[in-house]
């Protein structure tokens, strides 16, 4: 030890004043006595921790490194922990900018130690990066406060909230009772961790429906889901059709992501979560604002227009730049015939903007006063400090001037006749009768004239770069300096959102959806940079960063909210689970798993994937038919004696096509009494019809390949009785899915389709069914609920779902009282949806549990699997009759 304080007592001069140096070589000699190793490391590094930590925290450091001492294979103590600890801290505690906090990182690792050594080493690894997330070192001592209580009790808790907590707070913002919102979030966790370890864990790891629930009561702006069904109520009594509300994706850009309209005019997008105001009731005002205007598009025609009655402009805009005979695809292709086509493509959004709110203020007298304070809040001139030329100053002019700003304060003197110029020719697009048609006419004759006007200052005779990428119009590029563009294009308000000239087309028909975008959400197609193009070229040096700032508070904040609450955010509004489409036939969808030990659903925790079954030998079908064909036929004459008859014959009704005979003789009976005879006289022959639809959800895990004493497996009964009732179910005409389920673990349950309810019974099915093994494990509770997805979307009466099985849900940890109780919760969720469950399971000794699993739903026990065949039909039979 003598030796190693030699070596690096020149160092430690530089760091250590010589009067300090023997209390912490003090320390030193004491890690010596417990082992020599640790001692001489400790000399070593003190080097490097003398400058960020002082004398005082020293001891509290040791102790967290002897903390993580740990016995070995033999028993013996392991120091390689502590060893490392050692080396590697005094960077880490280096890169905590505040002195202050150090301490309290320490202090919160040591206590965590003592629980779990290996969460103690991950939370010094990762403190500097989560606390440099926090605004300010006040909002990261609290949290690692906070942090402190939870490590008291469980370490996994812990560090989820350590993890999650900055994302809390972010997620918060500024707001005056931003402190008060994060607390009451914090206390909400503790109630948990007071009766459940694992569910506080869930909690603040934001995996439970509980905690999602208290994450949205501590937002302080408006989540779009909380609004959605007033804003589709709204939007449908504006535009008068039925329009779809789903949100925008959470994205990190420059600039945020804006409402959107579907090119067929069924979907808007707007925002997951708003909190530009201080107020409740005013973020409502600006989201139905947002989708008053998007509503407007789609009422007054924005993208009803086609080219084709455009022709005269084409050819204008053709023998006017010597573009030769062209015929554009779009709008966009027509905008990039221009010299400069960012700049006639603003002309439009302006104009076109400015006509749609026109007819909303004159439409709609309410919405005029929201309106007007919105745009008059949003006004936010691009700085000409960042270099401002002059048709990016006459461009900007236009668009304040569309919003009723006054011409003094919206125009510079420099440009007053210019612009008045200019402003007078787009008077047009603000009368009652303006089309879209004649805004995009007036575009083209405003930007001649600004052509016009321009040319002795030489701004309009160089055009814009060519894009090598046709496509690049509609997207936009994401800056100006990336092209060499001398056309910097707007920044539009933020109420206003996306517009995509690519929507309109040459032979566009009203209504349906644009090649390029089909089976894309609004909110898809911004995320991948199809929707829209106002921010196309949006410069953040342009607008002198003041708008995108205003714009990032609308949205949300300027950072992407954490997944799961994104989530949160945006699933209600669907209502449906989120689907993703991962293939050709594939989809992934997630699904939410009730947790009986934290008495609460792990949000999004189960992903299964549909995809159709593989296709196989259709033999083992053809000979369950040849073997059982006599079964076939009465099974057929029976189940078609189930069907109803065309008419039923209602007697006693008060009007209809024949006279009721017998209630006519009573009423003359009744006359002649003295009574007032009854005037119910008639017969009625009303249609009766059979209205089911039934989804039999198969489990085909590894369990189905156990062989019966005949030499089958289970699975071989189970398709034969598949067979068997499909024949059944066509004679009698019900709506009817096969599916399949297994999978391994909880991101890979496997979901196939055998045959979906719209799909005839053929080949194709045959051969599926055919193809169907014994795969791997069974997860039931997803797999019910993605079935009970799919009978929702269907329209009967009747929704059965049958589930037949041979044993227990096991995957991996998916186990015992877990997943009975999960199997329970989604078989209970069918109910609720208002469909009928009715288990089948192929387990003589079931009955231990199935009374628990299935709870109130009905179930049978086959006890021999070879009779499954010939019962299933009949069960089936007992369900819908």
């Amino acid at each position: 030890m003598t030796l190693e304080y030699l070596r690096t007592a020149p160092l430690l001069l530089d760091v250590i004043p010589a009067e300090q140096l023997q209390p912490w070589l003090e320390i030193g000699v004491e890690l010596t006595q417990i082992d020599v190793v640790v001692g001489l490391e400790y000399i070593r590094q003190l080097a490097a921790i003398a400058p960020v930590l002082p004398l005082s925290d020293v001891r509290q450091w040791v102790g967290f490194g002897m903390k993580l001492i740990q016995p070995n294979a033999i028993g013996n103590p392991d120091y390689l922990g502590t060893l490392e600890f050692l080396r590697t801290s005094p960077a880490i505690l280096g890169d905590l900018e505040h002195a202050a906090l150090r301490p309290k990182v320490l202090s919160l690792g040591a206590v965590l130690a003592e629980h779990s050594p290996e969460s103690a080493i991950a939370w010094l690894a990762e403190a500097p990066a989560l606390l440099r997330t926090l605004s300010s070192v006040e909002w990261q001592l609290k949290v690692v406060q906070y942090g402190g209580l939870i490590a008291e009790r469980d370490a996994a808790a812990t560090l989820a909230y350590l993890r999650r907590g900055p994302e809390i707070v972010a997620m918060i913002g500024v707001s005056p009772d931003a402190v008060a919102r994060f607390e009451n979030w914090f206390k909400a966790g503790m109630e948990v961790l007071a009766y459940s370890v694992e569910g506080a864990r869930a909690y603040f790891g934001l995996e439970s429906q509980r905690a999602l629930a208290s994450v949205e009561q501590a937002l302080s702006g408006v989540p779009l889901r909380q609004v959605a069904r007033t804003i589709k109520l709204f939007v449908q009594g504006l535009c008068g059709s039925d329009v779809q509300i789903q949100a925008l994706p959470d994205a990190v850009t420059a600039v945020p992501a804006r409402a959107t309209v579907s090119a067929d005019g069924r979907t808007i997008a707007l925002p997951a979560l708003l909190r530009r105001y201080p107020t409740y009731d005013e973020n409502v005002r600006l989201y139905l604002v947002m989708a008053a205007h998007e509503a407007g598009h789609i009422e007054f025609g924005t993208y009803r227009l086609t080219l084709d009655s455009l022709q005269d402009v084409v050819t204008a805009v053709c023998d006017r730049y010597g573009r030769g005979v062209q015929h554009p695809a779009s709008l966009a292709a027509l905008f990039r015939l221009y010299p400069h086509p960012r700049l006639i493509q603003d002309l439009w959004i302006v104009l076109e903007d400015a006509r749609v709110e026109a007819h909303l203020q004159r439409e709609y007298p309410g919405l005029q006063r929201d309106l007007q304070r919105v745009a008059g809040e949003a006004v936010t001139p691009r700085d000409p400090a960042h270099g401002l030329t002059v048709k990016e100053l006459l461009v900007d002019c236009l668009l304040r001037l569309s919003t009723g700003e006054s011409v003094e304060s919206a125009v510079p003197r420099a440009v007053q006749d210019e612009v008045a110029l200019l402003w007078s020719m787009c008077a047009p697009v603000l009368a009652p009768g303006a089309s879209a048609e004649d805004t995009l006419r007036l575009v083209h004759a405003v930007y001649v004239r600004m052509e016009e006007l321009l040319q002795p200052k030489a701004e309009m005779i160089q055009g814009d770069p060519v894009q090598d990428n046709p496509e690049e119009l509609g997207v936009g590029p994401t800056g100006s300096e990336e092209t060499g563009d001398p056309y910097r294009p707007m920044t539009n308000w933020v109420y206003r959102g996306e517009m995509n000239p690519e929507f309109i087309s040459r032979d566009q028909v009203p209504g349906q959806k644009d090649t390029d975008t089909e089976g894309q959400t609004p909110g898809e197609r911004v995320a991948s940079g199809g929707g829209g193009s106002k921010e196309q070229g949006g410069d953040q040096k342009s607008s002198g960063g003041a708008r995108h700032e205003t714009m990032s508070e609308v949205m949300g904040g300027g950072r992407a909210l954490p997944a799961v609450v994104d989530e949160l955010l945006v699933l209600p509004v669907e209502e449906r689970p989120l689907a993703e489409v991962a293939g050709a036939g594939v989809k992934r969808i997630r699904y939410p798993e009730w947790d009986v030990t934290i008495q609460d659903y792990r949000v999004q925790w189960c992903q299964v994937v549909e995809q159709p079954a593989e296709s196989g030998s259709d033999d083992a079908v053809m000979a369950a038919l040849t073997t059982h064909r006599s079964a076939v036929k009465s099974l057929r004459r029976f189940f078609e004696s189930l069907r109803p008859p065309a008419f039923r014959r209602t007697a006693g009704q008060a009007d209809g096509e024949d006279l009721d005979i017998d209630a006519l003789v009573r009423r003359v009976a009744e006359q002649q009494a003295g009574m007032e005879g009854s005037d119910r006289i008639y017969v009625r022959h009303e249609k009766k019809e059979r209205d089911v639809a039934v989804a039999f959800l198969m489990d085909v895990s590894g369990s189905t390949s156990r062989q019966l004493e005949s030499g089958r497996r289970v699975i071989d009964i189970e398709k034969e009785s598949l067979v068997l009732l499909c024949e059944a179910l066509e004679a009698v005409g019900d709506q009817y899915a096969v599916y399949a389920y297994s999978g391994q673990g909880r991101a890979q349950v496997e979901f196939s389709i055998v045959k979906e309810f719209d799909e005839p019974l053929g080949h194709a099915t045959a051969h599926r069914l055919g193809g169907l093994v014994p795969r791997q494990q069974n997860r039931d509770g997803a797999a019910i609920r993605h079935a009970t997805a799919k009978l929702r979307a269907c329209e009967a009466r009747t929704k059965l779902l049958v589930l037949v099985s041979d044993g227990r849900p096991l995957d991996g940890d998916y186990k015992d009282d877990y997943s009975l109780e999960d199997t329970k919760a989604a078989l209970r969720e069918a109910r609720q949806a208002g469909i009928d469950p009715f288990c089948v399971t192929i387990d003589a000794a079931a009955d231990a549990y199935l009374r628990r699993m299935y709870g109130d739903v009905r179930f049978a026990v086959i006890d021999r699997v070879e009779s499954l065949p010939a019962r299933l039909p009949r069960i089936y039979q007992r369900l819908t009759t």
